[in-house]
């Protein structure tokens, strides 16, 4: 079913039926290619494993060191620290924000350090984390909390990739969020 559903969008993106977004440019579609080949091979490589090939699967280790590294992100972001968020990335990552590519470390501490530090009620949620081997890719979504109290509420929706580092970290390799704007009675 993951292979149909990443084919149909493939199929749409190289001319089907699928309109370019506002802003789109040809480095944009040339990420998301690179983007949606790394998903296919990691929703792809476990549907065509063997039930006894399942070493190279991540393990509790490797999920563990992800959501770390989401953790030291969103610490370093809630202070305003654009070091911090920058070292959460890889020396060539790529940062797609608003459909806005931000390539290398040094342009996605920029873009950091013009962010303003995120509300203390926001929080990051991984919603999936799947990877073989060295590659991993993590899909969710951030919530702030309204003023006047009540459910959170959604402001934002990301794919990242990350790849292993020797260490065993798991840093932030190419990364795609989508700004969601909060209803008004949100912050």
């Amino acid at each position: 079913m993951h292979l149909f559903l990443a084919l149909s969008l493939q199929s749409e993106l190289q001319g089907g039926t699928m309109a370019a977004p506002v802003g789109w440019t040809p480095q944009g579609e040339f990420m998301l290619r690179r983007i949606i080949v790394a998903v296919l091979v990691l929703l792809v490589a476990p549907q065509t494993a063997t039930l006894n090939a399942q070493a190279g699967d991540l393990s509790p280790a490797d999920i563990a060191a992800i959501r770390a590294t989401s953790d030291l992100w969103m610490a370093a972001v809630r202070a305003g620290r654009a070091e911090g968020t920058a070292a959460t990335f890889t020396e060539d990552a790529t940062l797609w924000f608003a459909g806005t590519p931000y390539v290398g470390r040094d342009a996605i501490r920029k873009f950091h350090q013009a962010m303003p530090p995120f509300d203390p009620t926001r929080n990051l949620h991984l919603d999936e984390i799947r990877g073989r081997g060295d590659i991993a890719f993590v899909a969710g979504h951030s919530t702030i909390i309204p003023a006047g109290g009540g459910a959170p509420v959604v402001v934002g929706r990301y794919l990242d990739v990350r790849l292993r580092q020797r260490d065993g970290t798991w840093l932030f390799y190419r990364g795609m969020v989508t700004p969601v704007t909060p209803p008004a009675t949100a912050r």
